[in-house]
């Protein structure tokens, strides 16, 4: 049977605490540990008024099992001027050699501006891997831009995609390359107001073209 007890709750946190601040005297805490049979899970969380006179939450949580380890961390804080500032972090292991990790953060400004921003990276045991990132900025006249970029390879080929976009447009680009070396490259772009244009084309492991699939 599981057994669950209170965690010290500076530990777990530590990670989660930017630039190292310690948490006030005044913060309210919470946290849990349970444990059973080769497996274990924990979780802590703390919420405190922050220099700015807002409310910061951090909290960090962290399982473990015969399948493998994961574990997550965040901090968000919410101020008195609407500004908001967030990061996020994830790892999982698994027992197989497979393995997760990702991030993010998000800003928003007293000004109604804002940027946020992603990374994510994969692999398996087998040796296929992946890749995601991407991010978007809005100024305060509310004019944006944003852009995305994904890969993706394993023994059936290889992928690579990007988009950006901005105020109206939008544009995405696409590698596809299967295990014989035959390659589609391709692009779409959209336009508001013009509609939707596309263009794409093939060609084999020595770079001759031909037709598509």
């Amino acid at each position: 049977m599981a057994t669950t007890s209170r965690l010290r709750i500076v530990p777990l946190l530590a990670f989660c605490l930017a630039a190292g601040s310690a948490l006030p005297a005044s913060a309210g805490v919470h946290g849990f540990r349970a444990a059973g049979p080769l497996r274990q899970a924990g979780h802590a969380g703390a919420t405190f008024r922050n220099g700015q006179g807002g409310l910061t939450h951090v909290r960090g949580t962290r399982v473990a099992g015969p399948s493998g380890t994961a574990a997550h961390g965040a901090y968000t804080s919410v101020n008195p001027d609407g500004s908001v500032r967030h990061q996020g972090g994830t790892r999982v292991n698994g027992a197989n050699g497979g393995g997760f990790s990702g991030s993010n953060s998000y800003t928003r400004d007293a000004d109604g501006s804002a940027q946020g921003s992603f990374q994510q990276q994969a692999h398996t045991a087998a040796g296929g891997s992946y890749s995601r990132s991407g991010g978007y900025d809005r100024d305060a006249d509310g004019s944006w831009n944003a852009s995305r970029q994904t890969s993706a390879s394993g023994a059936r080929g290889s992928y690579n995609g990007s988009t950006t976009a901005s105020n109206g447009t939008a544009t995405h680009q696409t590698t596809i390359t299967d295990a014989s070396g035959d390659t589609y490259t391709g692009q779409t772009s959209y336009t508001r107001g013009q509609g939707v244009t596309h263009s794409g084309s093939c060609t084999d492991a020595q770079g001759n073209a031909i037709a598509c699939p």
